[in-house]
């Protein structure tokens, strides 16, 4: 027993001797591993947010700080939270929040706190980027932070509303267009113009949908004059591609005044 003990203080004193005559040694390597652990987080964080912002996809939160864009100002942090309503192979679309925060940690409570699930939130009025730019944006730190949703969360909080499964729906054949996406947005929000062309585009690429929405626009003569002609040839090719809403349209069509030949 007294050698265990005498074994125990000659070990104690050996330890102490050494973090005495090391201490500082440990101290600094400490540090440095501390530093080295934040500094790999946030270089890991970085590529995250690149990668994500190669391929954007809808409804990712994209962080701004708008003091970054405007260059000819003095700078001053002004965050805001942007959210991607439609993307194509050259642009990104966002709706931006109408709210400006002066602190980074505020944005992310307002997202905790469920605040772009408000109605008045965003602001109605979108804002196209081209998505060639959000890699420079991002360098300069005008973008800062991207997240991608897991579900309807990001952060814990609440940022899209949860999509109600349908019973019986059929699934897609064809890979719908970003520019019938487009269309849909600018239509909702009254730009009709904006929205046929958005169509138009998709209608060319072969979407069925897009066939049908711009076939619509052309029979109620929103956002251009009427032209019927078009508008059945589109339901066709819509229809031949088992777009079921064209087949309706064009059977009523058809047994009323216009000629489907």
């Amino acid at each position: 027993m007294e050698k265990l003990t005498a074994g125990l203080f000659t070990s104690h004193d050996l330890i102490s001797r050494f973090l005495i005559r090391f201490k500082n040694t440990l101290l600094l390597t400490s540090i440095l591993g501390v530093i080295a652990y934040f500094w790999f987080q946030h270089v890991q964080q970085t590529a995250h947010y690149q990668h994500l912002l190669v391929e954007p996809k809808t409804d990712d939160l994209i962080l701004i700080d708008l003091g970054r864009f405007e260059t000819q100002r003095v700078y001053q942090a002004q965050y805001r939270i942007t959210q991607v309503i439609a993307t194509t192979e050259d642009t990104v679309m966002v709706k931006q929040g109408r709210y400006t925060y002066g602190r980074k940690r505020d944005v992310k409570r307002a997202i905790q706190l469920d605040n772009l699930m408000l109605d008045n939130y965003f602001d109605p009025e979108p804002i196209e980027w081209p998505r060639g730019a959000l890699a420079n944006y991002f360098e300069q730190g005008a973008i800062y932070a991207i997240h991608r949703p897991n579900d309807i969360y990001v952060m814990g909080g609440i940022v899209k509303p949860r999509v109600i499964p349908r019973l019986h729906t059929p699934i897609a054949k064809h890979r719908l267009s970003p520019d019938n996406q487009r269309g849909i947005a600018h239509y909702q929000l009254g730009e009709l113009s904006e929205a046929r062309e958005a169509f138009t585009k998709a209608a060319e690429l072969g979407d069925h949908w897009g066939q049908y929405n711009l076939a619509t626009m052309l029979l109620a003569s929103e956002g251009g004059d009427a032209d019927s002609e078009l508008a059945i040839q589109l339901l066709n090719q819509a229809a031949a591609q088992g777009n079921q809403k064209a087949k309706a349209l064009l059977s009523e069509l058809c047994s009323n005044t216009l000629s489907c030949g």
